[in-house]
């Protein structure tokens, strides 16, 4: 949860900002805001058998987590 505080305060540190964040910048801070409150939990929610290596894959650096924050 330390990472998803940590991206609030960056979206609110651009929201004052007088410049645009760049493009990989956003995609990158997104995902650590939208990846532990919203996609892991409906994930274990909807599936009934968790396997730990599943939780390890979901952890990682994974292209169903940064395609799903486009």
């Amino acid at each position: 949860w330390v990472g998803v505080c940590r991206a609030y305060l960056v979206e609110a540190w651009w929201h004052r900002a007088p410049q645009t964040p760049r493009l990989e910048e956003y995609l990158c801070n997104i995902r650590a805001a939208m990846t532990g409150p919203i996609l892991l939990p409906a994930y274990f929610f909807l599936s009934q058998n968790i396997e730990e290596q599943t939780i390890q894959q979901l952890q990682s650096e994974s292209d169903i987590i940064n395609l799903s924050t486009m």
